[in-house]
């Protein structure tokens, strides 16, 4: 699970009771309750706060459901995580080395391929076994509990049942390798076997065997570059009896992000354009999948780590919950989206206008002001290099580089009210001087 992370301004006790108040309802809230409650004066705020604690209740607003906010349910879920982008996706070779398999070695070597196969996609990505002289980019294989420094062991327990590791930590010519615990009872079904409990006492557990074709496609996407996601309907569930047992909807969507496929775009899609002498813009990268589906998810424009490139930054509207939140999407040569950091559910409301401006040691900081009657303001701090997130610290200064605000004397205050930064337009995302424009995508062809 992601932290969730909340910040204040110094000396600001109505910012104190605006995070107080979201965490009570992050924390007790159930799915079911939709309260709105619009923004209120401290007074009021500490008011409310103490009725609603000798009364029992977490009934209390959370700050992304507040003023201007159309959509006041559970925030968007993110379907896919990307962790990296693997060079010639479009037929990657893989080998297998048979010794220490559990199972019968040609049913096993079948249901592998079979697994491998299940993200073939064409245009976008896919995997073939390794002709004898043909040199693989990964290799399957099986291991025992403890098989080498410095790769990781597997333990003594049966729910670690594999892993992906890379050149040199793997131990493996290759540079990806897929590692199956061969101390495990595996399964050829598609789906995990349950099992009857075993033990006695507190010592009873529910035992499984895992699927051997399940788990080769979970770590074949981590080769691919997907994250774990707790998204029903993926096979990149970090839980094995909770994964799919094939590449799902979000698996689909997240490698034609990467990789491409498909010619047409949605309105929970993005599009990144360059754009013709003639003003027409014409799709530059493959478009961003599922990841902003319109009057949920903002999208916003801006150099989050200070290294000279712009990022795609994207913040869900509505009541935190795990896998929503913030999202920074970060690119690399031609604007291809290279990697996914976060997200941070409840780090920032996704309802309130938001400043960016920067510290005096460069340090991104993203402000926004809860209550526009004040100058007291909520802030956090991405270091330069990027995340981890931290608060802005008492007495810390920073100037707006855009959408208002400010504190260059470290007051708490506000030196501007907080305008907002614009959503989608022009952005650099790879560096190379010449701005993409980036957009919610449509019924329409790549090229209106």
């Amino acid at each position: 699970m992601k932290p969730e992370v909340w910040h204040r301004s110094p000396g600001n006790r109505g910012s104190l009771v605006w995070f107080l108040a979201n965490f009570l309802l992050v924390s007790c809230r159930s799915p079911e309750q939709r309260e709105s409650i619009g923004p209120c004066s401290a007074i009021r705020c500490w008011c409310a706060l103490l009725l609603l604690m000798i009364a029992s209740s977490c009934h209390i607003m959370d700050p992304s459901a507040s003023r201007d906010e159309p959509y006041t349910g559970i925030a968007y879920r993110f379907p896919y995580r990307v962790m990296h982008r693997i060079a010639g996706a479009d037929g990657i070779l893989w080998q297998l080395d048979p010794a220490g398999c559990p199972l019968d070695s040609e049913m096993a070597e079948g249901a592998i391929e079979t697994a491998m196969q299940s993200w073939n996609l064409a245009g976008t990505c896919s995997f073939r076994r390794a002709e004898a002289t043909e040199a693989a980019t990964v290799t399957i294989s099986w291991k025992d509990a403890d098989h080498g420094r410095p790769c990781v062991r597997f333990g003594i327990s049966s729910e670690l049942v594999a892993h992906i590791a890379t050149a040199p930590t793997s131990g493996d010519p290759t540079p990806f390798s897929i590692h199956l615990n061969a101390s495990v009872d595996w399964t050829l079904e598609k789906v995990p076997v349950k099992m009857a409990r075993s033990g006695t006492g507190l010592n009873v557990a529910m035992r499984f065997q895992p699927s051997l074709p399940a788990v080769i496609a979970h770590e074949a996407g981590h080769v691919l570059g997907l994250g774990h996601v707790l998204i029903e309907g993926s096979v990149m569930h970090p839980l094995h009896l909770e994964a799919a047992g094939s590449p799902g909807e979000p698996d689909l969507m997240a490698v034609r992000s990467l990789y491409g496929g498909g010619d047409t775009s949605s309105a929970d899609d993005m599009e990144i354009c360059c754009v013709d002498p003639q003003g027409k813009p014409h799709l530059a990268a493959p478009i961003i999948r599922g990841l902003t589906p319109c009057d949920r998810v903002r999208i916003h424009l801006f150099d989050i780590d200070s290294d000279g490139t712009d990022e795609i930054v994207l913040l869900g509207r509505g009541r935190a919950s795990d896998g929503s939140g913030l999202l920074f999407l970060k690119f690399k040569a031609g604007a291809l989206l290279e990697r996914t950091i976060g997200p941070f559910p409840g780090a920032l409301s996704g309802s309130l206008p938001l400043a960016v401006g920067k510290n005096g040691a460069g340090d991104t900081v993203l402000a926004q002001n809860p209550d526009d009657t004040k100058r007291s303001y909520l802030a956090l701090v991405i270091p330069v290099g990027g995340p981890p997130l931290r608060p802005l610290l008492p007495g810390e200064r920073w100037k707006s580089a855009s959408g208002g605000g400010g504190d260059e004397d470290g007051d708490g205050t506000l030196d501007q009210p907080i305008s907002g930064v614009a959503e989608c337009g022009w952005a650099d995302l790879d560096g190379d001087g010449v701005k993409e424009l980036i957009r919610r995508g449509g019924e329409r062809s790549p090229d209106q």
